[in-house]
């Protein structure tokens, strides 16, 4: 009973290995990625995010679809300066997005650290109305990610490009936000360092670094 038992937990382990690289998932991931980088207009990130959508329509239980979407829309929303409606709807969706892939299929750092990007997308919109309510919140959200892993880059980068912003909105200097730039920067040469099987993982944030950390010069 117990050997039947590890051959179908063992067969069960195989299964999920072979879905995680299906190669026809494995394409069409890539093919957005490639999209997801030449992207420089709102329609274009919109459109972006609508594959992306289909593919995780087709593959419930991978989370990097989701990701993918709401980073797509997150993106679509900054490029929308000016036409608030409109950014509201890209970050609601982008926020609504990983929650619901949160609740399917669980929460990890990666996703809380851009749900917090699409909140301080939110914020942006209107921080004069909308700073006191949101602002701990995403620096909160920021936090739980970093909980969660510790020596996350994006989580990092995006703390700085927060603390910036409210040091700016204060009117007290960046040093802090550097400080923060800094040691995501020192993440990020780690990440780079480390070998992985997954080609699909974000790797983006680190020019976000970089920019935080010319604000000290």
């Amino acid at each position: 009973m117990k050997i039947k038992f590890t051959l179908i937990a063992l067969l069960f382990l195989l299964s999920n290995i072979t879905m995680a690289i299906d190669p026809a998932y494995v394409n069409a991931m890539q093919k957005q990625l490639q999209a997801l980088g030449n992207a420089e207009s709102a329609a274009e990130f919109q459109s972006v995010a609508n594959g992306f959508s289909r593919i995780s329509q087709m593959n419930q239980d991978e989370w990097l679809p989701d990701y993918y979407t709401a980073l797509a829309y997150t993106n679509a929303g900054f490029i929308l300066r000016g036409n608030p409606e409109e950014q509201d709807k890209n970050y609601d969706i982008a926020v609504k997005t990983i929650q619901d892939c949160i609740n399917r299929n669980g929460e990890n750092a990666e996703l809380i650290a851009l749900k917090g990007y699409a909140m301080m997308g939110q914020l942006s919109v209107d921080p004069q109305t909308r700073g006191q309510q949101l602002s701990g919140l995403v620096m909160q959200t920021f936090g739980r990610a970093l909980k969660l892993e510790p020596e996350n880059p994006r989580a990092m980068s995006l703390m700085a490009q927060m603390q910036l912003g409210m040091s700016q909105f204060f009117g007290e200097g960046p040093e802090k936000a550097c400080g923060i730039a800094k040691q995501s920067l020192e993440y990020f040469g780690k990440e780079e360092a480390q070998e992985t099987d997954n080609p699909l993982l974000p790797r983006w944030g680190k020019e976000s670094a970089q920019a935080v950390l010319k604000s000290c010069e």
